[in-house]
């Protein structure tokens, strides 16, 4: 078992292990930011589709998968609230996000990880796009390319660019 595998809860996913399913209602929830400021999934969805990857920093291919999101939304704009869900402490989380330039708000999921259990989360990073009626629309994990072209909206990674279609968790 590697040492990036995130204990799976079996409240959120019917009794099986796995990862919330695309076509799921995704639980609703509330945590702090790094800064200390509160956000509210249910709150964030009146206001448009939430992108959630949760993520640790200690995990190789999250360090490679957040400087893409972070250029997706420079690019994207607006369009998609993009919320990066930390499975680390507070220190570690700013020092992650400045070592990664990312900009966008990252919440602190902290141990035993309430918010990543309901998600029934096995692998980081792990990636969710989330409608306004609150139905996940994308369920992914690791870097993958169709799954992050999802959140951004447009073909932002293609065929020719030279990075792997997937690189797991």
């Amino acid at each position: 078992m590697s040492r990036y595998y995130t204990q799976v809860t079996m409240g959120q996913t019917g009794g099986r292990p796995g990862q919330l399913a695309v076509g799921s209602t995704a639980p609703d929830f509330e945590l702090t930011d790094a800064n200390g400021g509160l956000h509210r999934l249910s709150d964030a969805l009146a206001r448009g589709p939430v992108a959630l990857i949760f993520y640790k920093s200690e995990c190789p291919t999250c360090q490679f998968t957040f400087p893409y999101i972070q250029k997706i939304v420079e690019k994207a704009g607006s369009g998609v609230t993009v919320w990066g869900v930390s499975e680390d402490d507070v220190a570690e989380t700013r020092r992650f996000a400045a070592q990664y330039g990312i900009t966008f708000d990252i919440l602190i999921d902290e141990y035993p990880y309430p918010v990543s259990a309901s998600f029934g989360l096995e692998f980081v990073p792990g990636i969710f796009l989330i409608q306004p009626d609150g139905k996940v629309s994308v369920s992914d994990f690791g870097f993958t390319k169709a799954g992050l072209n999802q959140i951004a909206g447009f073909e932002f990674f293609t065929a020719s660019d030279g990075l792997p279609a997937r690189r797991p968790g």
